[in-house]
């Protein structure tokens, strides 16, 4: 399992890359609690974790019900982040 700085740099590194993304540092992201104070809308945030597994998992997994709650906080963002690169097929 990957420590918080990993797991933090991982998702500010992705939201770098991401053109509906607000540009964020490693620090604002890690002073934040919830998705609101990062300034990403609830719709942005599905559609980030949708691009997300296209590009780590070549979309062989799929947004799951359950993680939408867990979207409404920093720390639920990571641990979906989490799943998503668990749950990812190893690269062949």
């Amino acid at each position: 399992m990957p420590d918080i700085d990993d797991r933090l740099r991982n998702f500010v590194d992705f939201l770098g890359t991401q053109p509906m993304a607000p540009e964020l540092t490693y620090d604002e992201v890690a002073r934040s609690r919830s998705r609101a104070e990062l300034g990403i809308s609830s719709l942005n945030i599905l559609i980030l974790v949708n691009t997300y597994i296209e590009e780590k998992a070549n979309g062989r997994i799929a947004l799951r019900p359950e993680w939408v709650p867990m979207l409404e906080d920093v720390d639920g963002i990571l641990s979906v982040i989490e799943e998503i690169d668990a749950s990812a097929p190893a690269e062949v």
